[in-house]
This record gives C-alpha cells, structure tokens and sequence, in this order.
C-alpha cells in the first residue's frame, strides 16, 4: 500500500499569536521544517492548509483544506478525500522535536490490516500525530464530521483495529507548540 506523507498546516494559531506555520525556529519555518521530513522519508508531502495557494518556499503540493473549521479532523478527512486509497502519514507543522527516526520507526511498525498506527505511552494513551491513517478511516470521520464531533482523540477511541507503538526515545518529539514559550522547553 502507497503512504502519502501530508503535513496539517491549518490551525487558526490563536495562543500563539501569529502563524506557526511560518514561524522560523532555529533557521528555518515550522511548516518547512515538517515538510523536510516527510520529503527525506520520500513521502512525497503534501500540505493541508486554511488558505490553499501557493507557498514559494516549499516545493511540494499545498492543498487548502474543505473543512477549515473543523479541526485536525477536517484537514485529515479532506486528505483522505484528496487520496483515496493510500494511507496517510499525517503530523502537524507545530512539533518542532519530531525525528526521521521517530517517522521512520512507525512506518517500520505499520501493518496493513490496521486502520492507524500511533504512538502510544499506554493502551489508551496515544498521540493522534504522528500517525498512519488508512483509508478504513475515512467512513468513521465522515460519520464523526456529520455529527460534529471533532475530537481526534475520540475518532481514534472508536477505531478497533490500532497499531499502537511505543516509543522508548525523547518524549520531546510529541511536544507540540501552542504558545511561544513552549519553544523555550
């Protein structure tokens, strides 16, 4: 099965106070930043945005999302759409720690009869990003988008079939940044 990697650049980024996506950290935008890692993985990234158009600087496709107001969960469904039939390797742009390696070891962990893979720190204890989302995901985020219900968390609660994977290196890869000071953990 083919993986499209697909980068969440959507967020309002209210608490933040500007766009994290073009926010540059330590050389370089976030947004950038995230892109660069699905494209050493050879992914082939995509970037989900509220706004669509053009981004210069990246030199891959950058999709405007259908849902914008809908959370994660609408740039994630409008990927699927956008991609029917792959699985998706779906992070968002505002985690600064995320490795290769991190990416890397999930892929290898993927298995095709699971319909996400994630990591975990317990049995319900996973992070909706990074994640592996198979095309078994799309009906249950329509069903979830229909009713309005926009938790990633209880998206992912309702999927039977998880690959859920432990990750023994820096915690500081799941940081993700909200505000300006969580760049200074």
């Amino acid at each position: 099965m083919r993986i499209k990697g697909i980068v969440l650049a959507g967020g309002k980024s209210k608490r933040f106070g500007t766009d994290k996506a073009f926010f540059v950290y330590q050389g370089a935008p976030l947004l950038e930043r995230a892109v660069s890692l699905l494209d050493s993985l050879r992914l082939s990234p995509c970037v989900m945005t509220r706004r669509g158009g053009s981004y210069p600087f990246l030199l891959c496709p950058v999709m405007e999302d259908k849902l914008p107001d809908k959370g994660p969960l609408g740039g994630v469904y409008t990927a699927m759409e956008a991609f029917p039939g792959n699985s998706l390797l779906v992070l968002s742009c505002d985690m600064p720690a995320l490795t290769a390696e991190a990416l890397s070891f999930l892929l290898s962990e993927h298995r095709e009869q699971n319909s996400v893979t994630l990591f975990s720190a317990g049995p319900e204890e996973f992070q909706p990003f990074p994640g592996i989302y198979a095309p078994a995901v799309f009906p249950l985020a329509a069903k979830h988008l229909r009713e309005d219900k926009l938790s990633m968390q209880d998206l992912l609660k309702g999927l039977p079939d998880k690959q859920l994977v432990l990750w023994r290196g820096d915690p500081r890869i799941f940081l993700n940044v909200n505000q300006m000071k969580d760049l200074e953990a």
